[in-house]
């Protein structure tokens, strides 16, 4: 959201006659809100490629293949480049 669809939010909740408690419940559910949506976004390690549980590949192929990708491995910017690459 920018800035002015942030202001024009804030000066409406403003004009609410919201009571001590009508404004502690809303901030109550926007910081658990806002905790939820930085819980989704943490990155988590990646790795790749997912093998089923029962497949059951040679180490050598294992070595090739798998293992998590380094720490500094944007995939968003991975995948940009990517979509980019293929709309030319």
């Amino acid at each position: 959201m920018n800035a002015i669809s942030l202001n024009n939010l804030w000066s409406y909740l403003q004009g609410l006659s919201l009571t001590a408690s009508n404004q502690r419940w809303l901030a109550n559910h926007l910081m658990e809100a806002a905790e939820s949506a930085e819980t989704r976004s943490e990155k988590r390690d990646i790795v790749f490629p997912k093998i089923p549980k029962d497949y059951k590949p040679s180490p050598k192929v294992l070595a090739m293949t798998c293992g998590k990708l380094p720490k500094d491995f944007d995939l968003d910017k991975e995948l940009d480049e990517m979509w980019e690459k293929r709309a030319r």
